[in-house]
């Protein structure tokens, strides 16, 4: 019956999440760059984290999925693009959930800003090759010439950002952690 009742609980926490990804989404901040392009800073990434550290990579990687497919209905309905734009938040599950489980579950804070470091590069890759094919399909962006221009912005963004996940995560799971139990 104990481990029904942690399935139901990290069910729970992986649906509070999913909805949190989605309202920190619309709070995101556009910043329009100089070459054209724009970066997108977010908190949206820091729910889908959570849940890799307490379920895993397939916890994390479903609750990303369902943040960022529910953020895109919202915001831009369904398009052939939908699902290119809903892996970023997949893959972060994913590789924050495999390398937490690979440094033993340890939230000391170099490997905090290891594993979020690392997993906001993949974000950023996923990101890159998503705006590359819409511009291809779709003509989105001022040119391929603009996505790449823009590529050390948004790796740096990225990074700065999983920085600060890295210091809020601690926290976070530790007050977690005292209300699951």
């Amino acid at each position: 019956m104990e481990k029904k009742l942690n399935k139901v609980k990290l069910m729970c926490l992986a649906a509070v999440m999913a909805a949190l990804y989605v309202g920190l989404d619309f709070l995101a901040v556009s910043v329009s760059a100089p070459f054209g392009g724009n970066l997108k800073i977010s908190l949206s990434g820091l729910p889908v984290i959570v849940v890799a550290i307490f379920g895993g990579p397939i916890w994390g990687a479903a609750t990303g999925f369902v943040g960022a497919f529910i953020g895109q209905m919202i915001t831009y309905g369904f398009s052939a693009t939908t699902l290119l734009w809903v892996l970023p938040a997949v893959v972060r599950g994913l590789s924050v959930g495999l390398l937490f489980k690979a440094f033993s579950g340890s939230l000391k804070p170099s490997r905090l800003v290891l594993i979020t470091c690392i997993s906001s590069l993949l974000v950023t890759l996923c990101n890159t090759g998503a705006m590359l094919i819409e511009q291809k399909l779709y003509g989105y962006y001022s040119s391929y010439l603009a996505i790449f221009v823009a590529i050390p912005s948004r790796i740096f963004a990225g990074l700065l950002t999983a920085i600060v996940f890295s210091l809020m995560l601690p926290t976070i799971v530790d007050t977690i952690n005292k209300h699951i139990k």
